[in-house]
């Protein structure tokens, strides 16, 4: 009996002792055991800033494209097809094969002097075209013509460039920090061009921008492929520093090659042109690029036929 009330005492004072012992939260759980814990953000990779760039051939406003517009008192006709596509990019590059003068005269057929009408201007800056002038038919109404289709294009904040002029040799254009360069040149006109005077060009600008694009009339007309000549020729200028080939004047397209993992396009055919008597002369293409400030991340081809001998519409 007396070791069971021996027993109870004992475990009366040990429930005693733990119900009255001073209890501190910090003497269980220290911050070394537990350190604090902080929140790690990962930023999102912004993604690189990119521009979209159009590519196509021979624009001539003369002959029927003219007098088609001046019929219909419309001189957007010719572009209404394409025109949600061109205006899409920023910045389309073609070849303006005919001068734009005052009094330009209506011409449909059996001319090869052409001509295009001022009122084509405010057209030709909604679908955002920046033009190579350097082509056998820029001179057709002289120094003045070429004089007034400058002047026009610099009215209208149209860029250009002949590089064949110091004033005009080299254009340059920034767009979402991406730097594009341009040079153009006339092989038909000037037959015997050295192409060392157009390598020393692409030397001297390659390092200004991120984009170096050469703009060439060349080639014999019709031909379905580029000549070995000119074939070799772009290697060269790729070698010394261009980054893409835009190639016109046969009026037909030819291949596209990848050289040096830089596109070459010997020719983009007709864009919008009066050539409607043969399927090569009237199908074309639109080639868009979207490019960052170091790759061309997507290509697109959108292949055209010219309609009413005036018209480049979609070819499905």
């Amino acid at each position: 009996m007396k070791f069971k009330i021996i027993i109870s005492l004992v475990v009366l004072v040990i429930s005693f002792l733990i119900i009255t012992l001073p209890f501190k939260t910090a003497d269980i759980i220290s911050p070394t055991v537990l350190p604090s814990i902080k929140k790690i953000f990962i930023p999102t990779p912004t993604p690189p800033l990119t521009v979209k760039i159009g590519l196509m051939g021979d624009l001539g406003l003369g002959r029927y494209i003219t007098g088609v517009a001046r019929s219909k008192n419309d001189f957007s006709w010719s572009f209404k097809e394409v025109s949600p596509i061109l205006q899409s990019n920023d910045f389309n590059l073609a070849n303006l094969e005919s001068p734009i003068i005052k009094n330009c005269p209506t011409g449909y057929t059996g001319t090869f002097t052409f001509c295009g009408d001022s009122r084509f201007l405010p057209i030709l800056k909604s679908n955002k075209f920046i033009f190579n002038l350097a082509n056998n038919h820029i001179f057709n109404y002289g120094q003045d013509g070429f004089s007034q289709t400058k002047s026009f294009l610099s009215q209208n904040d149209i860029n250009f460039v002949y590089s064949h002029n110091l004033d005009s040799q080299f254009l340059q254009q920034e767009i979402n920090g991406i730097k594009f360069g341009f040079l153009g040149y006339d092989f038909i006109s000037n037959p015997k061009l050295d192409s060392k005077q157009i390598i020393d060009a692409i030397k001297k600008y390659d390092s200004q921008v991120d984009w170096l694009i050469l703009s060439l009339h060349w080639g014999n007309e019709y031909l379905p492929i580029a000549e070995e000549w000119r074939i070799n020729l772009a290697h060269q200028f790729i070698d010394a520093g261009v980054d893409i080939i835009h190639g016109h004047h046969p009026h037909v397209l030819q291949q596209t090659e990848i050289y040096q993992n830089k596109p070459i396009f010997y020719s983009l055919g007709n864009f919008i042109f009066d050539q409607n008597w043969s399927i090569e002369t009237s199908t074309s293409e639109i080639i868009n690029l979207t490019i960052t400030k170091t790759e061309i991340i997507n290509t697109e081809t959108i292949p055209l036929i010219i309609k009413h001998n005036s018209q480049p519409q979609v070819f499905i």
